[in-house]
């Protein structure tokens, strides 16, 4: 099975606190499209701010499905490509320092699959 990554930082699988999977951006990237449209301003303490009306339109960088390649995205790419069953999503992600680091598990809508 062939991995390819389409976030733009290393995804690192760990057990116990060891890297057992690397790997690292393809340098494309999937990413949601955001629509924005200002609705309107608001006051906040005295400063005036704009509200924006926010959209997520179509998924971008995203190749076809190929036989035998899993393509590593984002939640968010998951949530808008719910007819593909080629992307796994970093899961039981591991902290340190509170900054993401790693994940435990790659997870498919709402299968997850996990590392023993």
């Amino acid at each position: 099975m062939r991995i390819v990554s389409l976030v733009p930082h290393t995804t690192r699988l760990m057990d116990m606190g060891k890297v057992v999977l690397s790997v690292p951006p393809s340098g494309l990237v999937a990413r949601v499209e955001v629509l924005e449209a200002k609705a309107e301003e608001s006051d906040l303490d005295g400063t005036i701010v704009p509200v924006m009306r926010t959209r997520f339109g179509r998924v971008t960088g995203l190749p076809d499905a190929k036989p035998g390649t899993f393509h590593i995205v984002s939640g968010l790419v998951l949530d808008y490509a719910i007819d593909r069953a080629d992307l796994p999503v970093p899961a039981r992600l591991v902290r340190s320092e509170g900054r993401v680091i790693g994940c435990q598990a790659f997870a498919w809508a709402s299968v997850c699959v996990y590392n023993n």
